[in-house]
């Protein structure tokens, strides 16, 4: 078993062999039978509760005890459990006075388990779901954050600010790459299977910049050098807006020089940029850079699930640590979100060259040969 269903087995044991404790460790810490994440454990909790709350039950007098652990031990058979599972876990070496601290352990499993389910969710929902819902999973489980911190007498905010901190002075102590194309999440989004052909599509939408170079206003302002990850893709654009920047003529052979200021950019590296800006169409730029973000934010929100999901399950960080880190990370990815939500709105180039709608799902689910109705 794992750390925390010993605890829930020392709690259960600690109740079971001094019924006194129950009643003082439900009012202390508010423990209930849902924070348990074994169901053996949670129905034997519910029963114990339940047998408590009978007024008449005298804990403090052997009788009450035989008959609360009568009641309790029926609930378990009712439950498909026996007689001898619900001994076997009152005989466990424990301490029943330490009850409370027993309580205090299943509380810190269950914050564990519920922030990294809460995380989990969103990484299953971002390479499927439409923006709108991954943004409304982020919010609900942003509301048990602050839910948690209330639980454990925690402060918001404080816990978000020392998070974000920490997390700042982990980032300063990391030695940075020296080419930008190793920035921001490129080893991270690796094993995603919604990356395949990221490197044409920055192609394509680079050349289309190069083209017509009245679109870098157009993205500018929701498209980072952290979305390219191919070699050598985010020097160009960098390139392509400081020549912007400078009000300086743009081709693609200017712009292939001065990208080349900032890494090496191979022989072969620059006649496949010059064959694709040769056969580039105008007014694909803004069609091409909503793909590649939407790439970048399904990929970024999905490493930081993932970071959510390490932090809780490592079991070195502490409850308070823990939330902070969740309510930090939960917060870029609504900032992430937010990103891809600015680069949906409707540009200039929009009108110039139609792109037909993604698919409808209901669509795609429909069977080629199925008949409808009228």
């Amino acid at each position: 078993m794992t750390p925390d269903l010993y605890a829930e087995r020392a709690l259960l044991a600690a109740l079971l062999r001094d019924p006194r404790q129950i009643r003082k460790t439900l009012q202390l810490t508010g423990i209930d039978d849902s924070e348990f994440g074994d169901p053996g454990h949670a129905q034997l909790m519910r029963a114990i509760i339940d047998a408590s709350q009978d007024e008449t039950l005298d804990l403090s007098d052997i009788d009450g005890w035989n008959t609360m652990r009568r009641t309790v031990e029926n609930a378990a058979v009712a439950g498909g459990r026996s007689r001898a599972w619900v001994h076997e876990i009152a005989a466990s070496r424990i301490t029943p006075s330490q009850a409370v601290e027993y309580a205090v352990m299943v509380h810190e499993g269950a914050t564990r388990r519920g922030i990294a389910a809460h995380a989990q969710r969103i990484a299953d929902m971002i390479s499927q779901a439409p923006p709108e819902q991954v943004s409304a999973q982020i919010t609900i489980a942003h509301n048990v954050m602050i839910k948690l911190a209330e639980l454990w007498r925690l402060d918001p905010e404080i816990l978000t600010a020392e998070a974000t901190e920490a997390d700042d002075t982990e980032v300063l102590e990391t030695p940075q790459a020296p080419s930008l194309l190793q920035r921001g999440l490129a080893a991270l989004r690796a094993p995603l299977p919604f990356l395949d052909g990221t490197a044409r599509t920055e192609d394509r939408l680079l050349a289309s910049l190069v083209t017509d170079p009245g679109q870098i206003a157009e993205v500018r302002g929701w498209l980072d050098l952290e979305d390219f990850t191919a070699p050598g893709r985010a020097e160009i654009y960098a390139a392509l807006v400081d020549l912007a920047d400078r009000n300086r003529p743009i081709d693609a052979p200017t712009v292939l020089f001065e990208a080349s200021r900032q890494v090496a950019i191979s022989a072969r590296q620059a006649d496949r940029f010059m064959a694709h800006c040769a056969k580039a169409e105008p007014g694909q730029a803004i069609s091409l850079a909503r793909t590649l973000v939407a790439t970048d934010t399904a990929a970024y929100i999905s490493a930081q699930a993932q970071k959510i999901i390490t932090t809780v399950t490592a079991g070195t960080a502490t409850p308070s640590q823990a939330i902070g880190v969740a309510m930090t990370t939960l917060q870029r990815m609504q900032e992430s979100l937010a990103r891809l939500n600015t680069g949906r709105q409707v540009t200039a180039s929009d009108s110039m060259v139609y792109v037909p709608p993604p698919p409808d799902r209901a669509t795609m689910s429909t069977p080629p040969n199925a008949k409808t109705s009228m």
